[in-house]
């Protein structure tokens, strides 16, 4: 098993995460012959270099219990998976990890977030971890939403390399004062506000961290350079039709429908992380659109109006994120 420091802590504290009652019941039928592979790697001292190797000397009866286990909907090709992908097959949903720092886990060749994002601080992952233990399944899927990382549409919108983001204390109020108060024409379904609720309250009656809010949080300062950018891109209408809370709240709701229709089965939410990656490249779309079709303002026009504001507000002492919501 890999033995570095960040692994190590992560899956210390994984150890305390209780799945969903519905992955528990998937993987039941497949859980013994699974040990059976899970032992085997572990006398192997398995890691990124050599999960490959191991891999390619199971059966093909092995490698189905291994698909089977890990809810893939294709068979297992060792020759296309990643070191970490491989590696990932072979543990446990809590001790599977992002090793590449992309903020996406490969097991075989799926890609999936995972529960608990690897840049949430120790003290702020513990009290996550004991709140969504906390709750009932529907409330804790729900839940999840909370770590989403902004970053990632950011990144392929403006096609810079990802930057994880820290998942502190800052970043899941910020997450949950906007989906709780929404700002118009964002909307949050009371069922959801409720789920957010119950979670918020559980997790602050765990958090025992700081709690006072930094002058510019990581969340701020990404969001600060953004609106730069959009001052110089002919960005005008892109603010006015879509800022980045208005796409999360789409994805958010997106997200909520399909889990209420299709279930948590390992199945469904593979299918349901492809349907929201597709529905994230569209809005993307959309937005490119916008921003392709822009021409230069002329004085007077609200766009330049717009744009005249965004310049005047760079000695504004106003959150950066407050600026870029209220535009």
């Amino acid at each position: 098993m890999e033995t570095s420091a960040s692994y190590q802590s992560y899956i210390s504290s994984m150890q305390n995460y209780q799945t969903t009652q519905g992955r528990k019941n998937y993987q039941e039928p497949f859980a013994n012959k699974f040990e059976e592979i899970y032992n085997q790697a572990q006398d192997a001292d398995i890691n990124l270099k050599n999960a490959k190797d191991f891999l390619q000397n199971l059966s093909s009866a092995e490698l189905h219990t291994l698909q089977k286990y890990s809810g893939l909907a294709q068979a297992i090709d060792v020759d296309v998976i990643s070191a970490e992908g491989a590696y990932n097959l072979l543990m446990h949903d809590n001790e599977q990890y992002d090793f590449n720092n992309d903020g996406i886990a490969e097991v075989g060749i799926s890609k999936h977030m995972l529960p608990i994002p690897t840049t949430m601080p120790v003290d702020v992952r513990d009290a996550y971890i004991k709140a969504m233990n906390s709750l009932d399944d529907k409330d804790k899927l729900m839940s999840m939403m909370l770590t989403f990382d902004m970053g990632h549409l950011q990144s392929q919108l403006e096609g810079t390399p990802y930057k994880p983001k820290t998942v502190d204390y800052d970043y899941l109020s910020s997450r949950v004062d906007s989906i709780l108060n929404p700002k118009p024409p964002a909307f949050t379904s009371e069922k959801t506000k409720e789920s957010i609720r119950a979670f918020w309250e559980a997790f602050e009656a765990s958090y025992t961290g700081d709690k006072t809010k930094t002058q510019e949080t990581q969340e701020d300062s990404a969001v600060a350079k953004f609106l730069n950018d959009l001052t110089t891109k002919g960005a005008a209408k892109f603010l006015a039709d879509f800022n980045m809370e208005k796409i999360q709240a789409k994805i958010d709701e997106f997200r909520k429908k399909l889990e209420e229709q299709m279930g948590d089965s390992p199945q469904a939410v593979q299918e349901i992380e492809k349907m929201i990656e597709d529905y994230t490249k569209q809005l993307l779309e959309e937005l490119q659109e916008s921003l392709d079709s822009g021409k230069e303002e002329k004085p007077g026009t609200a766009d330049a109006i717009i744009k005249s504001i965004l310049k005047m507000k760079v000695d504004n002492p106003a959150k950066p994120l407050e600026e870029l919501l209220s535009s």
